[in-house]
């Protein structure tokens, strides 16, 4: 499973039935009836962190780096949230990783598996008007992992975001995520750095949805180096039962290290 190149044949595929889609069709969709607004809603929820539906979900990301090495990360997920007022929302996360690190066969490296690092998180979102929306809150990453998985750091991730319905089937919902580790185990690194989202989700018929989002990395680390990428993400809900589907693409544009991540993620809500 080295390096078949899976980025070209993605990107394309999901850029063509996307195009194929034309925004007016799409804002019909959007139009629909309750059943149809809360598809709409759970699709939305899964790049903007202001719409906070209570879910579970299993994530299969897999890191594919120019070294020959690749990174198999599962995660199992879950998020709680409740109504604080009318216009105010909470919720609490929680994310447990198992990984797999498998190293290049020209190395004297060995495959290794088990248990990776646990992130609880917390945070609310605020109704500011009937297209403004915004949020925020932490996130606990502790070092769990096994076999040398994880960073061996506590780590602390202040995140925030707004959100702007442009249109019934256009959402626009950048935001931040501020990483600074506490303490580090082992003699590891320590970590300080800024990652900045900016994700524009098209919501299309029969329960499709696109998202085209734009990636920056500044770590204070490493003398404020910036590093940029784009993904792209096709999601799919289903009418009978609360079950999503969604894949992703992203492609770092100026790293020497990672070739590429793919992300399926099955999603239900309740």
């Amino acid at each position: 499973m080295r390096h078949v190149s899976l980025t070209a044949p993605l990107l394309a595929a999901m850029l063509v039935f996307a195009l194929g889609v034309s925004p007016v069709r799409a804002a019909e969709a959007a139009s629909g009836s309750a059943e149809e607004q809360i598809a709409e809603q759970d699709l939305k929820s899964l790049e903007d962190p202001t719409i906070l539906k209570r879910r579970a979900w299993l994530e299969t990301e897999w890191n594919s780096y120019r070294d020959g090495s690749d990174n198999i990360e599962e995660t199992l997920g879950g998020l709680w949230s409740w109504r604080v007022s009318e216009n105010q929302e909470w919720a609490v996360r929680l994310k447990l990783l198992y990984e797999w690190y498998l190293a290049p066969d020209d190395s004297d490296q060995s495959d290794a598996s088990g248990i990776g690092d646990t992130m609880l998180a917390t945070g609310t979102a605020f109704q500011l008007g009937e297209k403004w929306r915004a949020g925020g809150g932490i996130e606990l990453r502790m070092p769990t992992a096994e076999d040398n998985l994880g960073d061996d750091v506590w780590k602390l991730q202040e995140f925030g975001t707004v959100s702007w319905d442009a249109t019934k089937w256009l959402t626009f919902s950048p935001s931040f995520e501020y990483n600074k580790s506490i303490a580090e185990e082992d003699g590891a690194s320590s970590q300080n750095y800024l990652e900045l989202f900016f994700p524009a989700t098209v919501i299309l018929p029969h329960r499709w949805s696109v998202t085209a989002r734009y990636e920056a990395k500044v770590d204070f680390v490493e003398d404020n180096y910036v590093t940029q990428s784009g993904k792209l993400a096709l999601a799919k809900a289903f009418e009978k039962i609360p079950i999503g589907l969604t894949a992703s693409i992203k492609k770092p544009f100026n790293t020497q290290n990672k070739d590429y991540q793919v992300n399926f993620v099955v999603n239900y809500f309740f």
